[in-house]
């Protein structure tokens, strides 16, 4: 089990653990080498921007009230993109990370689908984009878990820490979607 909680300063020891994964200079935008700091400005300033503003809604991951931090996930607002049917849909994307203990045990996905209901009952978007570096397969699997549709690869649409756009996989959940895994991904995020 997952809860969705409040980060606070208290986790900043935690998240700077976490962030010092070479799995997150790899695949994840944070700042590398990341610092205290990162983690004290992350938590002390991003996260209540974001939610000030309702353009960035980040929760700390836990698996009980009051425990320890797992994880981070977090639903930022893009824009609106129009179907091909010419309707407007209002669209998020969505990102997370696991600290390598907690990893493997199907946090994400759940974790996913209470953030994506609530965004979708809230009425704040219609689409929920998510993409990962080429490569991250247990990000790319987690996604596939959660039903996501694979889109394919293309330039990412989140900077990377270098300013670069590099290609990534791509996938979407809209709100009416069957969240159960959709066929059509790439054949190694299926390989178990």
């Amino acid at each position: 089990m997952v809860l969705l909680d409040e980060p606070s300063l208290g986790d900043a020891d935690q998240v700077f653990d976490y962030c010092q994964d070479p799995i997150f200079e790899r695949f994840l935008t944070v700042p590398w080498p990341y610092a205290r700091e990162h983690a004290e400005g992350f938590l002390g300033e991003y996260v209540p921007a974001g939610w000030a503003s309702d353009r960035e809604y980040t929760w700390a991951l836990r698996e009980s009230a009051g425990a320890d931090l797992v994880g981070v996930i977090a639903l930022r607002l893009t824009g609106e993109s129009v179907a091909a049917d010419a309707s407007v849909h209002r669209v998020g994307s969505i990102g997370f990370w696991l600290g390598a203990p907690h990893r493997g045990r199907g946090l994400i996905p759940e974790a996913q689908r209470l953030v994506a209901d609530w965004a979708f009952d809230q009425g704040i978007i219609d689409v929920l984009h998510w993409e990962c570096l080429l490569g991250n397969v247990a990000s790319a699997r987690a996604a596939w878990k959660s039903g996501f549709r694979y889109s394919g690869v293309g330039p990412s649409v989140a900077a990377y820490r270098d300013g670069s756009y590099p290609d990534s996989w791509q996938g979407h959940l809209a709100a009416g979607d069957d969240r159960r895994p959709q066929p059509g991904w790439p054949a190694e995020v299926l390989e178990l």
